[in-house]
């Protein structure tokens, strides 16, 4: 019976999270440059959430959306009026800062995602991180049948869930921390080379560009006149790999069955969703593999 605030463009893991235990995702539209959650639209969709009875405004839930960090002090201060959680998704945000704290450190909690786009993968699986050691601590019992051991002997605490990352999985994502600085560099240099060369690109707009920005996907947004999906496979024909940067929760049939969302709600969101393409970024791409990819982009659109 709960709300929760969740920017429409993202992966729909946290409203998927929000039905699954039983609260209403209420999806709030994004910023046009950063694609994070907007400060204002949220604002916005919590007093239409009072107005409307949808439930008990209990969350938000900023994405840090490619690598970038939303604005978390707007999202803290409107949080703190309304009396709700802050869970940072920073699933494609690992090392990217807001100011001077890293993400997912700022609300009460935080999630990375280790899935193989991610610039540090172990295949599958992810990492909770919090301050809270009460929340910590439950959060073990959850992800391990909710057992603990008391005076020697197994108990269990709550009916908790087998979300455990095997030894394997976590050696090989130790092994690629101590590469990560070196990482994030390459991608800054990838994204550095699309900035320069895609500037003169009239039907393409481009990805806002901060120094803290970590670059999990080069995003760009083509313009309305283009076809994506004939750009997609026409970049492939030519040896390409490009495809959605990412989708709108509100564009998709379960939301808009169960809450009734409709694309022109969250204008912003739709666009991305529908223009959103994301470009080749990869640890080992070097200088000729970028620009043979802006090579055949620029081919590809004219």
């Amino acid at each position: 019976g709960d709300a929760v605030f969740i920017p429409s463009f993202a992966w729909p893991s946290a409203a998927n999270m929000a039905i699954i235990v039983g609260a209403r995702p209420v999806l709030v539209d994004v910023l046009t440059d950063t694609y994070n959650i907007n400060p204002a639209d949220l604002k916005l969709k919590i007093q239409e959430c009072i107005k409307q009875k949808w439930g008990t405004p209990r969350a938000v839930v900023p994405v840090h959306e490619f690598g970038l960090a939303a604005d978390m002090d707007a999202i803290l201060q409107i949080a703190k009026e309304y009396d709700m959680e802050v869970i940072e998704d920073a699933a494609c945000a690992l090392g990217a800062k807001y100011g001077n704290r890293f993400v997912a450190t700022i609300g009460g909690m935080g999630i990375f995602s280790f899935h193989p786009r991610k610039a540090i993968t172990t295949g599958e699986g992810g990492a909770i991180v919090t301050s809270d050691d009460k929340l910590a601590e439950k959060c073990r019992l959850w992800r391990n049948h909710g057992q603990t051991m008391i005076n020697g002997k197994r108990d269990f605490l709550l009916p908790g869930l087998n979300y455990r990352m095997t030894e394997i999985q976590a050696a090989i994502g130790r092994v690629q921390l101590e590469k990560f600085p070196e990482v994030l560099a390459k991608r800054q240099q990838i994204a550095d080379r699309y900035l320069a060369h895609l500037a003169d690109f009239p039907v393409i707009n481009l990805p806002a560009d901060r120094p803290e920005h970590t670059w999990q996907t080069f995003m760009v947004c083509l313009s309305e006149h283009l076809d994506r999906g004939k750009v997609i496979d026409e970049l492939a024909l030519r040896g390409v790999a490009a495809g959605p940067g990412s989708i709108a929760a509100h564009c998709l049939q379960v939301y808009q069955d169960r809450f009734g969302y409709v694309e022109s709600a969250l204008p912003v969101s739709y666009g991305l969703h529908e223009r959103g393409l994301a470009l080749p970024v990869y640890a080992d791409m070097t200088a000729d593999d970028t620009k043979q990819v802006l090579n055949v982009l620029g081919e590809v659109l004219r």
